[in-house]
């Protein structure tokens, strides 16, 4: 059994276990059974050791260990905030966008996120897609020509065994139709040992191919996540990060700035910075948008324009991801436009 298969077989899943390694008083101890009962919890031990002992506020702890708030439902919280059962026409697929699809192979990740916005259904069960199940999906997109990429996300598709990547992956490349191939994945802050050079080499194989990790705090870039990063950048696949603003662990300026530095010297592009989503019961991580506005208005100008993310929020309801920014036009006035530099001083624009 190689080391990652080890620390997926060792995750911590009970209170009992959790205890073992983390300090809980009497009172943690109830309240993590309550939240276990509804929403599953999984940590893998390397994801467990970056926690910082007696320290409540913790970002990897906060992220990683139940908390008696995920048991507030807000009115406005939806169990599928996305649509995503809305917009699937088969099992294991989501077609929400005309030109791409989300395909998921399976709902286990190697550490559950206490912010998951799948948590309906990641968690909880192992499940992965039968064979049967499979050909039906592969066979789905043979016969929408009109998919150019195909995202494997889930759950994380690289828990699964390799020769289910590979197989997968190759089933996948022999569609004409198809452009490329991306992978949502957060086994590069949970897991990275599972990032091998025998995956790398399959993940090589499947080219053109993009990574796109899921990275919220500066913690979680470790020496073992930079390697995992740089095996893969070495394979001449790019690395791309998904990460989410989350109240009390990213939501301000030096702490967002640091790990987009941190991003960005390890190779991995910032892509976007996801409003947390209104699933239920992870109100208390979301932000205020205006939070989220604020907060990338005070990055631009003051770190590379490369290291910034677009601020996303995903419609309710799957009507897709909508950009949102602070607008630095202040005016049209014929063909003077009024704007506004990262310093705050407008300038006028004439148009031609």
């Amino acid at each position: 059994m190689e080391g990652w298969q080890k620390q997926l077989a060792n995750r911590i899943t009970t209170v009992e276990q959790l205890a073992r390694k983390i300090k809980l008083t009497e009172k943690e101890k109830q309240e993590i059974k309550k939240v276990t009962g509804k929403f599953r919890m999984g940590i893998s031990p390397y994801y467990l050791g970056l926690i910082v002992q007696n320290d409540p506020d913790c970002p990897i702890r906060k992220q990683a260990i139940p908390s008696i708030n995920e048991l507030t439902v807000r009115k406005e919280e939806l169990i599928d905030p996305l649509g995503d059962e809305k917009r699937s026409p088969i099992k294991g697929i989501t077609h929400r966008y005309p030109d791409r699809l989300l395909l998921y192979p399976t709902y286990q990740c190697a550490s559950y996120c206490r912010h998951c916005f799948r948590r309906r259904i990641v968690g909880r069960a192992d499940k992965t897609l039968t064979p049967k199940e499979t050909a039906e999906a592969i066979d789905y997109i043979k016969k929408h020509g009109e998919v150019k990429e195909v995202i494997l996300t889930g759950g994380d598709p690289l828990v699964l065994q390799d020769k289910e990547i590979a197989d997968l992956l190759g089933k996948l490349k022999k569609i004409k139709h198809l452009r490329w191939l991306r992978i949502h994945t957060r086994v590069f802050v949970t897991l990275p040992c599972r990032i091998t050079p025998k995956l790398v080499k399959i993940l090589k194989s499947a080219k053109p191919l993009y990574i796109v990790t899921h990275v919220n705090h500066p913690k979680e870039i470790t020496p073992q996540f930079k390697r995992a990063v740089s095996r893969v950048l070495n394979a001449g696949i790019p690395v791309l990060n998904q990460g989410v603003l989350l109240r009390g662990i990213n939501d301000d300026v030096k702490t967002m700035k640091e790990l987009l530095y941190g991003l960005s010297e390890s190779g991995v592009k910032p892509y976007y910075l996801h409003q947390c989503d209104l699933a239920q019961g992870i109100s208390h991580f979301r932000t205020s948008v205006r939070t989220g506005i604020n907060l990338l208005r005070q990055l631009r100008g003051f770190i590379s324009g490369m290291a910034i993310p677009v601020y996303m929020i995903d419609s309710p309801g799957g009507f897709g991801k909508v950009p949102v920014g602070y607008n630095y036009i202040k005016s049209y006035r014929g063909k003077v436009i009024r704007l506004e530099t990262f310093r705050g001083k407008v300038i006028d624009y004439t148009e031609p």
